[in-house]
């Protein structure tokens, strides 16, 4: 079966290159991507994905703050924070408040597999470079 994945990001290509890379993918799946907080919530009181994609700096919110409202709210679904961002500040955010992974989008689809596969496994994974 595979592991049901929503992504938040609030650049329409970087949502359709990760439909697009998961389209084929036989461990992952993306059920819905978001650019916005309240779509995303609507979305999860009827789904439960097993895991968020969920970019640093959005448009109309902050991405940690999304991941520390939906660890507390979801506590079952798994985020993994997807950014360009390598600030150690961020890195350290994002552990405290609970996400399973920091992953940064420069490091490609490789490196995003194996954070998912890490996190899915129920490991940790923080990539600083």
């Amino acid at each position: 079966m595979k592991k049901k994945i929503i992504v938040i990001d609030d650049h329409q290509i970087i949502r359709d290159g990760l439909n697009a890379i998961f389209k084929t993918n036989k461990h992952y799946e993306v059920i819905a991507d978001f650019d916005n907080e309240e779509d995303l919530f609507n979305f999860l009181k009827t789904n439960t994905p097993d895991l968020i994609l969920m970019d640093l700096h959005l448009n109309s919110a902050n991405g940690l703050e999304l991941t520390r409202r939906s660890k507390m709210e979801y506590p079952e679904v798994k985020v993994i924070m997807h950014t360009m961002s390598d600030n150690m500040y961020n890195i350290e955010e994002a552990r405290k408040i609970g996400a399973e992974g920091y992953v940064l989008k420069s490091g490609g689809q490789k490196k995003l597999e194996d954070a998912l596969n890490k996190v899915s496994a129920g490991e940790k994974h923080y990539q600083f470079n």
